[in-house]
């Protein structure tokens, strides 16, 4: 292997590694020479890159295009185990993915990420991971304690600030790279125009392309000012669907004309930006003649219209191989085949060891057989290195693999932080319909609330009391014998507040009722704004996108008349409401 490049892949500084006491030092006798760091991604550079994967084996080859997660049955995995030493010792895998099973503190996730890059770096390949995680925002976070919590996508959608979009990327992507890691598997980029879609939602930015793609393009950019890589999802769009990829196989059925007037239009704004783009396991009948083929396993959607018609040069990732939409109609390993001969570089496959195992095993086959050529592992072979090589804020993987643990806390979950978490949660309070000015609450009028929430209600209710509300919390599921006792309590009340989402359709049921009854009531949308169409046109309805803490705090703040809502409607509401702000409907 080429020495120089050796050295820029494995090894920090020896600084680097005297501020890692929780983590043993790496004895390798071979030099970083920082001139190839300054270097760029000349033709020496491809030099460096093709010489090492001249001396590579093929297992290592395969390795490197596999992002893996691991799992202890029902328990934590916050510790190297079995599991993962196989596939980064035995198979090379090239990737990890962090989830929430692996998470227990900033410091721990910290000294877990330098135990899987010295794990990395000892091996005979000696290339460091890159290693991953979900943190988009709001509903998809794998961490949640000590970091900052953000709303989700959204709620920034509706600030319409592409400003708070990139610091929020910044924020975000500075706090997990103190921690080790190195992608952030954001943003989404889907257009959420199907209001019964039930794995996107609040995680898309809006229903409007243009919007999308301004709140993304500035997020990517924060999160790379935060040393931290991007891989936007779900390709070619996953915002018009009413199937959970999860569960099974959505289809969509739109042509490529109509494809290129909406879902394309983010993509494609950010392709020259983005250091990766996931794939979506969608079926694309008007795209793809195979049925049932999903778009992750396509050469025509991956190949020919990422790769060749949208001209996108980087990292092409598959949504995770193990979800129902891929694991219900194909087995791993032909699976993970086919993927590679679509076009992906990097294959995820999260959680089972024999699946993971089996996936690395088929592509290895496939090679040796003659189905996959080995140029064609190189050709991503050199663009998941060029990714490892990249600076990102002026840093790269290659260059700063580890992390000083006892800098985490200093770096993570810090009060400048939540100052932009607080503001991005005020700023997307949106009223999307008051027509009793009901807010902010007349306190000479209004002494009793009622509160009726399926989740947040004790938060809520501590807010709106310490704000100086007398509030009673009512428990509610959806039987005849609680609507009655519901009823009985509201008359007592003043207002009702209902906290209410896209899945709780008693909730709604139960706003009606009151309201016939004469019970003035607020609703509060917890989730996607869409079932204000079904409410009363006299139900006051407050949009929050989220049930993070800081978005409660700034609907009691609006409630009281501490905060006025700024926030415009970044979805369309079919029968109901267009984008935009009450005023301007």
């Amino acid at each position: 292997m080429a020495p120089i490049l050796r050295g820029l892949l494995v090894f920090v500084l020896a600084l680097s590694v005297l501020l890692l006491p929780a983590s043993r030092p790496l004895e390798t006798g071979v030099r970083l020479d920082p001139s190839v760091l300054s270097a760029g991604e000349g033709a020496s550079m491809k030099q460096e890159i093709d010489s090492m994967i001249g001396e590579m084996s093929l297992k290592e080859k395969v390795g490197q295009m596999f992002m893996v997660g691991f799992q202890n049955g029902e328990e934590p995995a916050y510790e190297i185990n079995r599991q993962i030493r196989t596939l980064i010792r035995k198979e090379k895998a090239g990737g990890v993915i962090l989830f929430d099973r692996n998470i227990h503190s900033p410091s721990g996730v910290g000294r877990l990420t330098n135990q899987l890059q010295q794990l990395a770096l000892l091996d005979s390949s000696r290339i460091p991971l890159l290693i991953s995680i979900d943190q988009e925002g709001g509903k998809v976070a794998r961490m949640r304690e000590g970091v900052t919590q953000f709303p989700g996508a959204m709620a920034l959608g509706a600030t319409e600030d592409p400003r708070l979009s990139y610091r929020v990327g910044r924020v975000t992507g500075s706090e997990l790279r103190a921690m080790g890691i190195h992608m952030n598997l954001a943003p989404v980029l889907d257009v959420n125009n199907n209001p019964s879609n039930p794995i996107i939602g609040v995680r898309s930015f809006s229903s409007n392309p243009d919007q999308v793609a301004r709140m993304g393009l500035a997020q990517i950019r924060g999160y790379h000012d935060g040393q931290v890589l991007t891989a936007v999802k779900h390709f070619p769009g996953h915002g018009d669907t009413s199937v959970d990829t999860h569960v099974n196989l959505p289809a969509i059925p739109h042509s490529l004309e109509r494809l290129n007037q909406v879902e394309l239009v983010p993509f494609k704004r950010v392709l020259d930006q983005t250091d990766a783009v996931m794939s979506a396991h969608i079926t694309f009948p008007k795209l793809v003649e195979t049925p049932g083929l999903p778009g992750t396993l396509s050469k025509k959607v991956l190949t020919g219209l990422l790769r060749e018609r949208l001209g996108f040069a980087g990292v092409i990732m598959t949504d995770d191989l193990e979800m129902g939409a891929i694991v219900e109609h194909f087995g791993p390993e032909e699976a993970a085949v086919r993927a590679v001969k679509a076009g992906a570089d990097i294959l995820l496959v999260s959680h089972n060891l024999d699946h993971q195992q089996a996936s690395m095993a088929a592509v290895r086959q496939a090679v040796k057989k003659g189905e996959i050529s080995e140029e064609r592992i190189d050709q991503s072979l050199r663009r998941i290195l060029r990714l490892k090589l990249k600076r990102t804020g002026g840093v790269s993987i290659a260059g700063k693999p580890l992390v000083p643990v006892s800098q985490v806390k200093e770096r993570v979950g810090t009060k400048e932080h939540a100052a932009v978490a607080r503001r991005v949660a005020q700023e997307a309070l949106t009223l999307v319909q008051d027509r009793e000015q009901r807010v902010p609450l007349d306190r000479k009028q209004v002494e009793d609330v009622l509160l009726i929430s399926p989740e947040g209600t004790e938060k809520l209710g501590r807010s709106l009391t310490s704000r100086g509300f007398s509030v009673r919390e009512v428990a509610f599921d959806s039987d005849a014998r609680e609507v009655g006792e519901v009823i009985a309590e509201a008359r007592q009340a003043d207002v009702v507040i209902i906290g209410t989402q896209a899945d709780t359709p008693a909730q709604t049921r139960l706003i009606r009722t009151l309201e016939a009854r004469g019970i003035p009531v607020i609703a509060l949308g917890l989730d996607t704004p869409y079932e204000v169409s079904t409410l009363p046109d006299q139900t006051t309805y407050l949009a929050l996108y989220s049930t993070g803490e800081l978005s409660l705090e700034a609907a009691a703040d609006a409630l009281a008349g501490r905060l006025t809502p700024r926030g415009d409607l970044p979805v369309d509401i079919p029968g109901a409401h267009d984008r935009g702000s009450e005023e301007e409907q």
